[in-house]
């Protein structure tokens, strides 16, 4: 049952399967009827072993996953717990507040070195993006050490094109006024995640979505 699985998954398995064969029997030393029973109780061996698929990345998974330089990286990072909600909207708001002096300015203070006049277009897309950005991470944080480097690497090439577009929106007021510029950069940031997708991460990105471990 628990040999399609790396071996702190399948231990993990073993103890659950253990608590539940416990929890179904009488008190005491349960005998081999009872066992059985406990088991069968679980349902088919089948059905059993697929719901522990879902819930659990088995070695192929794992091997899959270790192919990719980047997932192997992740896998071996400690990250930290998301944090209070307050100081994730305090850093949008500094970060949101000084990119937006630096590339136009604010209300009665003159940009940095901005060429463009002041729009709140130009927090309005930072704030979009930055927000998108601590969702993301967030989510990412409360899962399991193998589903977390799963969604980052994921979360990674997806969020690529939409940072190129808005730093050329916000940074290069020009950029609106020539399409085929706009449109070239967003087909290179575009075709670059494409290239660099991460096949085994993007088949098993349900998987972590659901948290397995």
């Amino acid at each position: 049952m628990t040999a399609p699985f790396p071996e702190d998954s399948a231990a993990r398995i073993r103890a659950d399967l253990t608590g539940h064969v416990l929890d179904a029997t009488a008190p005491g030393e349960p005998d081999a009827a009872s066992i059985r029973a406990a088991l069968v109780a679980l349902g088919p061996a089948d059905e059993v072993r697929a719901a522990l698929e879902a819930q659990f990345f088995t070695r192929a998974d794992v091997a899959w996953l270790e192919r990719d330089q980047r997932v192997r990286r992740l896998l071996t990072e400690r990250t930290r717990g998301p944090g209070p909600v307050w100081t994730a909207v305090l850093r949008v708001g500094v970060i949101v507040g000084v990119l937006t002096w630096l590339a136009c300015g604010w209300p009665g203070l003159p940009a940095l070195f901005g060429p463009r006049a002041f729009t709140w277009a130009v927090p309005a897309l930072l704030a979009l993006e930055l927000t998108l950005l601590e969702i993301g991470q967030r989510v990412v944080q409360r899962r399991s050490v193998r589903s977390a480097a799963v969604l980052r690497r994921v979360f990674e090439t997806l969020v690529a094109p939409l940072g190129v577009a808005v730093n050329l929106l916000v940074f290069v007021p020009g950029v609106i006024a020539e399409p085929v510029l706009l449109a070239a950069a967003l087909g290179g940031a575009l075709l670059g995640a494409y290239l660099k997708r991460p096949r085994e991460a993007l088949i098993l990105a349900g998987k972590a979505w659901r948290g397995a471990r």
